[in-house]
Order: C-alpha cells, then sequence, then structure tokens
C-alpha cells in the first residue's frame, strides 16, 4: 500500500464545513472467473465464503448448483453509490469487469476469499491508470490492510461512514485511513443498484422469486460468538437499527425502482431490538407492501407469534446458526446454543406454515470427534430443513480464536485464500485436513442423497406454487 500513514477523523457526524468538488468513482466488484464454486463476498461479515465442498462426484454437483442459484450482490457498493451520487459525483459500478477509462478514484471491496486476485486487481488498475486513486474497503482489509499493498489507499473502518461525514478532500485518501465512527443506518440513504447485473442475483432455493436483491436494516451483535464470528468482532455489539419506516421506505424503492420480488436481509442477527419485528409487519401490512424476504436471527428471539406476523407480510426464509447438538462443544466454544425443544418447536412451525429453515452447522469444533459430529449430521437430518450448510470451524483474522491458536502455535496454514469456512487450517488434536474434509463430503452426501429429502423439497415446490 502506498504510505503507512494512520490519518484518524474526529467522528463529526456534522456536513463537513467544505465539500469535496464532483469526482468520478468506479466501484469494482472484483469476480474470480478461475473458480468452479460459488464465491460469495457478502456473506461471513463481509469476510466472503467460497463453497469449495471437496472433488467427491456429488460434492461436485453441489458446488455446480451453488455456483448457479446463489449469486447476492455487496449491499455495501448499492449504498455506497447512493451516497456518492447524492453528493454530485459521478459513479459507475463494475462486477466483474475493469474500468477501460480514467477515473479519479476507484474503490475495490476486498475480502479474506480473494484477497490476492483483489490485490493484483489493483495492481493492474495502478499499472494502466497510473495517475488514478484505488482503494480498498470492507471488512477483512480493514483489519488486515497490509495484504492489499497495491492500493494507494485501505480503510480502517466503513467506507460509508467516511464518504457520510468525513470526506472533504481527495487529499484525505492515502495509506490507512483510519475512520473513527461507525455507520448510522438510519441516515444511510436507500441504496442504488444503478448498474448491477441484477438479472444475475439469485439466493435458491430459499428464495425463487427474481429479481432478487439484498438489504440490511441492522448492524451489529451482542453475542460471545464473535470469539470466532466476523460479524460481532467488525461491527461491534451495539445495534445500530434503521427504523421500520425507513427500512420498508427501502424495499418500496427497491420494487419500484428494480421490480424486486425478493428480498434477503443482510443483518448479521434480524429483529434484535424486541419492538423492530412487531412495527416492520405493521408498517408493511399498512402499506399493502407485496413483497417475499427472508432474513438471519436466532431462534430465541423467535415466537409462534412473531413467525405468523412475519409470514403474513411476506417472510419466507430463516437462516439460523445450529452448528453443533453437543451443548459442551457448544460451551467449549463459546456458542450460546437456542434451548433444543424451543428450537425444534420453531423449525417445526416454519415447516408447517410455509417458511424455510436454512440452517447452518460447523464441524471440527474444539472438542469435536467423528461421534459428535455423525451425531450433528443426524440431528440435522432429522429437522430435515430446506437448506442445510456444514462448514468448517475457521479462525478467522482478528477474531479471539484465531488469536488463541496463533499463541498456541496451532495455525498450519497462512494462505489466507484457504479461509474459506471449508478447510481446516489449525492444528486440530482429532483430526488432520484430510480427515476433516472427508466428513464434510460425508455429511453433505448423507444429508441431500436421502429419499426424505428429495420428498421434502418436492413439497416445497408445490407449496411455493399453489401459494
Amino acid at each position: 500500500m502506498a504510505g503507512n500513514n494512520i490519518i484518524q477523523f474526529s467522528g463529526n457526524t456534522n456536513e463537513p464545513e467544505e465539500k469535496s468538488p464532483s469526482l468520478s468513482f468506479a466501484l469494482v466488484n472484483v469476480v474470480n472467473k478461475s473458480k468452479n464454486h460459488a464465491m460469495n463476498k457478502d456473506l461471513n461479515g463481509g469476510f466472503g465464503t467460497a463453497d469449495d465442498y471437496g472433488n467427491s462426484l456429488l460434492t461436485n454437483l453441489i458446488k455446480r448448483i451453488k455456483k448457479k442459484y446463489v449469486n447476492l450482490p455487496i449491499i455495501s457498493f448499492a449504498f455506497l453509490q447512493s451516497i456518492l451520487k447524492n453528493q454530485g459525483h459521478k459513479v459507475d459500478y463494475f462486477e466483474g469487469l475493469l474500468p477501460n477509462k480514467k477515473y479519479d478514484i476507484i474503490l475495490v471491496y476486498g475480502t479474506i476469499v480473494d484477497c490476492y486476485n483483489e490485490n493484483e486487481t489493483c495492481k493492474k488498475i495502478k499499472q494502466k491508470f497510473p495517475e488514478t486513486l484505488v482503494g480498498v474497503f470492507g471488512p477483512f482489509p480493514s483489519r488486515n490492510p497490509e495484504i492489499f499493498n497495491s492500493a494507494d489507499f485501505v480503510f480502517l473502518g466503513e467506507a460509508e461512514s467516511f464518504f457520510m461525514n468525513d470526506f472533504s478532500s481527495i487529499e484525505l485518501l492515502k495509506g490507512k485511513v483510519q475512520v473513527t465512527v461507525m455507520t448510522d443506518m438510519n441516515n444511510l440513504p436507500q441504496p442504488d443498484y444503478g448498474g448491477f447485473p441484477i438479472n444475475k442475483y439469485r439466493y435458491i432455493p430459499a428464495i425463487f422469486k427474481k429479481p432478487f436483491l439484498v438489504l440490511q436494516a441492522s448492524k451489529g451483535c451482542p453475542y460471545s460468538c464473535r470469539y470466532y464470528c466476523t460479524y460481532g468482532e467488525y461491527q461491534g455489539a451495539r445495534i445500530r437499527q434503521r427504523s421500520p419506516n425507513k427500512v420498508v421506505d427501502d424495499i418500496v424503492h427497491l420494487k419500484k425502482k428494480y421490480d424486486a420480488k425478493g428480498i434477503q436481509f443482510r443483518d448479521p442477527t434480524f429483529g434484535l431490538n424486541r419492538d423492530f419485528i412487531p412495527e416492520f409487519c405493521k408498517e408493511l401490512k399498512e402499506r399493502k407492501v407485496n413483497i417475499i424476504w427472508g432474513m438471519e436471527t436466532r431462534l430465541d428471539l423467535l415466537t409462534e407469534e412473531k413467525l405468523r406476523m412475519m409470514y403474513d407480510v411476506g417472510l419466507r426464509n430463516v437462516n439460523i446458526g445450529i452448528e453443533t447438538s453437543d451443548k459442551d462443544i457448544a460451551k467449549k466454544n463459546k456458542r450460546l446454543l437456542v434451548q433444543e425443544t424451543h428450537q425444534d418447536k420453531m423449525i417445526r412451525l416454519c415447516n408447517d406454515i410455509g417458511i424455510k429453515v436454512s440452517a447452518f452447522y460447523i464441524i471440527g469444533y474444539e472438542g469435536d470427534t467423528a461421534e459428535t459430529i455423525r451425531k450433528t449430521v443426524d440431528y440435522a437430518i432429522s429437522l430435515n430443513t430446506p437448506v442445510a450448510r456444514f462448514s468448517v470451524s475457521t479462525p478467522y483474522p482478528g477474531t479471539g480464536f484465531y488469536a488463541q491458536l496463533e499463541k498456541e502455535d496451532r495455525i498450519i496454514s497462512h494462505d489466507l485464500t484457504k479461509y474459506t469456512q471449508f478447510n481446516l487450517v489449525f492444528n486440530h488434536p482429532n483430526f488432520t485436513p484430510e480427515q476433516l474434509n472427508a466428513l464434510l463430503q460425508k455429511a453433505y452426501h448423507r444429508y441431500y442423497f436421502r429419499l426424505g429429502y428429495f420428498v421434502n423439497f418436492v413439497k416445497w415446490r408445490i407449496k411455493e406454487f399453489l401459494s
């Protein structure tokens, strides 16, 4: 990275006294076309995921399906585009392509799963347009700016906040740009997806409706899983909530401008504020907004009343982290499990009324054995949710989990592109990386290639067709 100065900002949320002159911006979403698996850079707290489960015949089939049918836009680009346009700047968005003309500033989204390719992309841009300022933003570069040494600057903090509160001169964009205030979600403008390849986005089988887009109603998560989870580590424990009225305004905007019919919320834990869900549902109902939507949350935040209320206004998908069925392993890994009886009840209710559950599981936790993993997969099969995602316990740089393993000299791979959620990158007392990968592939085989899953999937499709 050109320069190593750290620029501190006061965090003053008032509009700067001197506005920057009109500038030209290019927003670049780098797409790694050499990979044969899905890579979604907005997932996993913005660190990104790369769904490379293994190379068996069946897992290769799942990978191809996932690559074709799961493709989400990066919500930060849409907010940034809106912020910059509102300030009078010229903005163009590029996805999978590089700018072919000179811009004043080019912003690249950085991730852990594609960091070397993204850094190389910055280098190529600088070689072609040496006078253009190239910057990198995102949760991962914010914690690991040194990796993006081909860029002129890297944001340490949320780029949206910088351009809303602190941007007064292009001279500020050099080295490590420290942003000391987090984004006020309620002050964000409506996301702008102009120039995005909207017809390419999908989230199947969770949401079949198209055009499909994403929104964000809140940031921040207070739970202890920030020990290993990138959401809480980067976004902080404080909940930053957008008002129900503004969130519904966002939905209406996406419907009118892009004909959106399906939306997935990118909140780490949707509905943490107790009053948000009832007020949000009331707003949708009173304004007669017709939309299919999904969210990610904890089941202990939900009740039968809330689920029925949300179903009535379009909720059709819930992402939940079950992770393990073993209470002792959960405790050892600082994971607060949902009470199993309540969890089972909520999942059965979702299945009965027509809300899909996408359940996420983690294998290779500290303390995991082949037997505890088998029991977790057995539990997943008993729940028989439309989507089950099995991943490998991964220590991400910046988390307490990574720091602990590094202190114990147990990190066995520093190749950051291996940090995909599907590779064992630390020394586990009970598994080699090859052994755990075999158990991962077995989990996918056992779950998806059975009659019970096929019958349930057909039932869901019929239910959707009739609704």
